[in-house]
């Protein structure tokens, strides 16, 4: 057993390596805390260098994300306002060219109004002054071909020209014969004219059918062998004749309305001439109005007639109704 020095010893060295162990301890401890902390340290500073890196990407993605932004969007920047404005400009322009379009529409109606009325003034005119020309005394008249016609009294004044008497006879003379002063006055129109040879041309055809049909009537069918049922005569179909009855009467009326109109125009021609009285009696229509209107009922009525005698003399070429006289 150990004494008490020895005791004491011992424990002394117990305590002494005990702490030297401790100490041994410490300072590996510290010494890996060093190490350690060294170790962070490098990484901090290379992950530090990493975000620097990271950071300036990052500040030239972002300068060229707002380079593109002043580029492309900045411009546009307040467009909806422009849209806006560009879009009532255009609805204003819209309304503005539809009133302008009903604009444009109400001055051709008014145009064609204005055309109409002008026409329809004309044509009073020139058929009020052709009817107060009836009857009045001219004296000499020469035509632009160097002809002079002496006693000249105007008979009729139409589309057509002038009817004059004259010291040798009768005559009518075209708007292109008659002098300048003639045309000014009586307003002679080319498709005027025009359209009325034309009516007379046709009215002419007509009854030259009718006269060759009388003259060159159709041959008898020549006689063929072999018996054949003998047709029914004409005056024994009763659609046929029924049919001339009918073109018959119709000639008939016509004739009589082409007469009245004569007869009227005539009346009307002489009152306007001698000037007794401007109105018809009982009318405010004039004898000058009155004249023109019935010339114009004469040649329509003239037209109907030869029509009426045209059909008639292709049915019954020797009906009594065409042998009648026009009056």
């Amino acid at each position: 057993m150990f004494n008490n020095d020895e005791q004491s010893g011992m424990v002394g060295m117990l305590v002494g390596m005990i702490v030297l162990v401790f100490a041994g301890v410490f300072f590996s401890l510290l010494a890996d805390k060093r190490f350690s902390f060294s170790k962070n340290q490098s990484s901090i500073s290379q992950t530090i260098e990493e975000e620097k890196l990271e950071l300036e990407n990052v500040k030239r993605e972002l300068e060229g994300a707002r380079a593109d932004w002043k580029r492309e969007y900045e411009p546009r920047t307040g467009q909806e306002e422009l849209i806006a404005t560009i879009t009532r400009d255009s609805q204003a322009s819209r309304r503005r060219l539809e009133t302008l379009g009903e604009e444009r529409d109400a001055a051709a109606e008014e145009a064609k109004r204005v055309a109409d009325a002008f026409a329809e003034y004309q044509g009073r005119y020139r058929q009020q002054v052709r009817a107060e020309a009836a009857g009045e005394k001219v004296g000499e008249l020469t035509t632009r071909g160097g002809r002079t016609y002496r006693d000249v009294t105007i008979w009729r004044v139409s589309a057509a020209g002038a009817e004059i008497r004259h010291s040798e006879g009768s005559t009518r003379l075209s708007p292109n014969e008659l002098p300048v002063t003639w045309n000014d006055r009586f307003q002679w129109d080319k498709a005027e004219l025009a359209q009325h040879l034309d009516e007379e041309r046709e009215a002419e055809e007509q009854h030259k059918q009718f006269v060759d049909s009388k003259n060159n009537p159709p041959e008898p069918p020549q006689k063929t062998s072999g018996k054949k049922p003998k047709p029914a005569k004409p005056d024994e179909d009763p659609e046929y004749l029924a049919r001339v009855e009918v073109l018959r009467q119709a000639v008939i009326d016509t004739r009589l309305k082409l007469n009245q109109a004569r007869t009227e125009a005539n009346r009307a021609r002489y009152e306007a001439a001698s000037g007794k009285g401007r109105s018809v009696p009982g009318s405010l229509e004039t004898w000058a109005e009155r004249a023109r209107r019935m010339e114009a009922s004469s040649a329509k009525f003239h037209a109907q007639y030869m029509a009426a005698r045209g059909k008639l003399a292709s049915v019954a070429p020797n009906d009594y109704q065409l042998q009648v006289q026009d009056q």
